[in-house]
């Protein structure tokens, strides 16, 4: 370890010999001797010791105080006054400069090295401190957040630039007054308040609305954190609001946008399911009325909503491959021929294939292909059986059926829902899913489910 180099400032020159000749002994280096206060300040900002032992009463305009006061405000270096001087005066004079030490003449050597050593190890922290206290107040000023610290009684101690501007007072005015009076916010966000959550079902539980120093409305999020004092007791807080108003803006239009989107996709879905219909007169309505029960029994059966609106996209559009089947065959008023019916079960295909690269949020084009895939593999256009079949097309199996035997068809008259209920339910676990059909019989049943409520009321897919 190197040794400490120390400059004596004395103004006798026998007593600044004998302090040389001690530091010596005791392990230290002397740089300099000096005799007045100018000369001290002089010599700290070209010698740069790691301390000084400075006597009060020196040469010169200044003396050992001032010499200190100024040493320690230009090179941060810590003084221990030697001195002769006890009287109270000179003690409170002397206390102003912050002094690491202060012997009395004559001393002991080993009160010399004991003060020294302290004095070296007391400027050690309260540099690591200050060095600290620089690191934290530059990143406070750096970041971001809005920073305020209060104290026990809720009295504003630190404000950063940022909280500065955000609130629109400046630190020395928040210095000491009170939070509440700098610091407005609404809690939660009132009901008029734009800012959902993604799901639109309610406001967002992170977001509050501030009210600046001119009035002005912010939307910010904060966190508060409690500063524990070493009894134990809370001592303050720590207080970090961030301004997210930009964020909650692009929030705002993106939710704006994407329900504009969802309204265009809903339109067009249905705009694609009316004009698959228009070839068939006879089966017009099938596919909304299809839709509405297919909806209404995912609703039933507790699936989320995003997996409903795929239910309800499907079901205005799982027939639409038909258009690609000849309108005599739509509409014959007779059985149909084997060869017949072999080109009515290609139209999930055809639909699979006009749907598949549309991209829309939900599997549409995969539900539409299996909706008339059976539990027991008997179906088609795969042969697909049990969890093979979504869930989606399951239930679109059910709700299909039951809509066609309820309605007209040319080759017979409607055999009502309650029959078309019955036949279903007579094939529930073997062709159609359980669950599926006992949520379409409550519906029907117990909760008054009503193909009226359609906006078309003729019917289903011709030979289903």
């Amino acid at each position: 370890m190197s040794r400490k180099r120390i400059l004596i400032v004395e103004d006798e020159g026998v007593v600044a010999l004998d302090i040389k000749n001690r530091l010596g002994y005791l392990g230290y280096d002397a740089v300099a001797s000096v005799r007045s206060g100018e000369e001290a300040v002089a010599a700290a900002g070209s010698l740069a010791p790691d301390l000084a032992l400075m006597d009060i009463r020196l040469e010169g305009a200044m003396d050992g105080v001032d010499a200190a006061l100024e040493i320690k405000r230009r090179f941060g270096i810590p003084v221990v006054y030697i001195t002769g001087n006890a009287d109270e005066a000179t003690l409170k004079r002397a206390q102003v400069a912050g002094p690491f030490g202060y012997i009395l003449k004559p001393f002991e050597d080993r009160e010399l090295h004991i003060t020294i050593q302290m004095a070296l190890y007391k400027h050690s922290l309260e540099s690591r401190l200050i060095e600290r206290e620089r690191l934290l107040s530059t990143t406070l000023e750096s970041i971001g957040e809005a920073v305020l610290t209060v104290d026990a009684g809720g009295l504003v101690q630190y404000l950063n630039p940022v909280g500065e501007r955000l609130l629109g007072v400046s630190m020395a005015r928040a210095l000491g007054r009170p939070l509440t009076e700098i610091f407005k916010v609404q809690e939660p966000c009132p009901p008029d308040c734009r800012v959902q959550t993604y799901a639109g079902n309610g406001p967002r539980p992170d977001c509050q609305i501030m009210l600046t120093g001119d009035g002005q409305r912010v939307f910010i999020e904060k966190s508060i954190t409690p500063v524990q004092a070493e009894s134990g007791h809370g001592s303050g807080s720590v207080l970090v609001v961030r301004d997210i108003s930009a964020r909650v803006r692009a929030e705002q239009a993106l939710i704006e946008s994407l329900d504009s989107l969802r309204l265009s996709l809903e339109a067009t879905v249905e705009a694609l399911g009316v004009a698959s219909e228009k070839r068939d007169p006879y089966t017009a309505g099938h596919q909304r009325r299809t839709a509405l029960l297919a909806q209404a029994i995912a609703v039933e059966l507790g699936l989320d909503p995003h997996r409903i609106a795929g239910v309800r996209a499907a079901g205005l559009l799982h027939d639409i491959g038909k258009i690609s089947i000849p309108a005599e065959i739509l509409t014959k008023p007779a059985k149909l021929t084997e060869i017949e019916f072999g080109i009515i079960r290609t139209h999930p295909l055809v639909g699979y294939e006009i749907l598949k690269t549309i991209p829309f949020p939900w599997p549409v084009a995969d539900i539409v292909l299996s909706h008339h895939e059976r539990l027991n593999g008997s179906g088609y256009p795969r042969g697909l059986s049990g969890d093979a079949i979504s869930l989606e097309a399951r239930i679109m199996a059910v709700a299909d059926v039951v809509e066609a035997m309820s309605s007209h068809r040319p080759y017979r008259p409607a055999l009502g829902t309650a029959k078309a209920l019955g036949e279903v339910m007579g094939l529930a676990g073997t062709m159609f899913d359980p669950d599926a059909v006992k949520a379409c019989a409550r519906l029907i049943t117990e909760k008054g489910f009503s193909f009226e409520a359609a906006p078309d009321a003729a019917g289903p897919d011709a030979h289903c």
